[in-house]
């Protein structure tokens, strides 16, 4: 006797089968129903910012360099660092932490609700210059939204406070190149007019016994101090008023009184210097005093960084795992295992 296989009849008993797949698929459902149940769905609520970046000052933006720790020459590196140093600063403790009061004071559901916590629930998403997507998910929508809503003003706001003050660093390290260049003018005139005064000491020497000197010593002297006057009066003007030096003939009084109006010019200039390099010295200490105050509230954000909303929208929530989904999914797995358990019958 012999058994003979009809694939045909196999496929037609199998599909009339319709309790059995009605079972599977309703077991399959239930099971997808459970799982919704017990393991809920998470929702993410969504709100979109604008970040532009225009990077010309690449090159001359001292405040980014010493937050990054290096000179920026190419552009793109200038860029990309920034989109980064932002990426860290929208979940930087103290900004989540300013986002938690914001909350807060909104609703008291949040009083119990640590920063950490709020933390886990934000998020960041962004390729590059352009709009960035800020999400916060959690299992109830209401609370994703105003985690998300509040993040949201919170990051506009406070980097926009960020990128003023780097504007303000680029003012004040502009003031504080100038004051460094008169810095240096002033220490050097003060050290030309201390070698002056050096000269003028040595050359001067014994005029109190200009009497006693012969006549060729004098005409040297006398010779020795129109040169040096002379020299001088190009980088102290001043100095002009006394090239008429005494004739090597003249007494000692005359020269000596003479010696005493140059030296008296001299500490009056050396006054003024000083006093004009002291208040130099004091607004630069100050103007960096303020360059570091505005550097640190910076955070090393560009001057030209542009953060702003793309509008006063609700934020946009949907579910990551939606329900009917998993039911409908888990349904269709049920299907496909009765299918993969008739065909294994068929074949046995």
């Amino acid at each position: 006797m012999t058994f003979e296989l009809s694939l045909r009849d196999e496929i037609l008993d199998t599909t009339q089968r319709w309790p059995v797949v009605f079972t599977f698929c309703l077991a399959g459902i239930l099971i997808g129903w459970g799982i919704a149940i017990l393991w809920p769905t998470t929702y993410r609520a969504s709100k979109e910012i604008y970040v532009g970046i225009n990077p010309y000052r690449a090159a001359i933006d001292q405040n980014a360099s010493d937050h990054a720790g290096l000179r920026f020459e190419n552009p793109d590196d200038y860029k990309n660092w920034q989109m980064a140093n932002l990426n860290s600063l929208v979940k930087i403790d103290w900004l989540v932490q300013e986002t938690l009061q914001k909350l807060r004071k909104e609703d008291e559901y949040w009083l119990n609700v640590k920063p950490q916590e709020l933390d886990g629930m934000l998020n960041v998403n962004w390729r590059n210059a352009g709009k960035w997507r800020l999400v916060a998910e959690g299992e109830n929508p209401l609370r994703a939204s105003q985690a998300v809503s509040a993040w949201h003003e919170v990051v506009v706001s406070e980097i926009q406070s960020a990128t003023r003050q780097a504007q303000f660093t680029f003012a004040y390290d502009t003031q504080i190149k100038e004051l460094a260049s008169k810095q240096v003018y002033f220490e050097l005139k003060i050290l030309e007019l201390q070698n002056f005064n050096a000269e003028l000491d040595t050359i001067s020497r014994g005029i109190p016994n200009w009497s006693s000197f012969s006549e060729e010593i004098r005409k040297q002297k006398r010779w020795e101090l129109v040169q040096l006057l002379t020299k001088s009066s190009a980088e102290f003007p001043w100095l002009s008023q006394f090239l008429e030096v005494p004739s090597f003939n003249a007494p000692s009084s005359k020269f000596q009184e003479w010696l005493k109006q140059v030296n008296y010019a001299a500490e009056i200039e050396t006054h003024n210097l000083t006093n004009q390099s002291n208040a130099i010295n004091e607004q630069y200490n100050h103007y960096t005093a303020q360059y570091q105050n505005a550097s640190n509230k910076s955070f090393g954000l560009s001057s030209n960084l542009v953060v702003e909303k793309l509008h006063d929208q609700n934020p946009n929530i949907y579910p990551l795992r939606p329900s009917g989904l998993l039911i409908l999914i888990s349904g269709l797995v049920g299907f496909l295992l009765w299918i993969a358990l008739s065909l294994i019958r068929i074949t046995r």
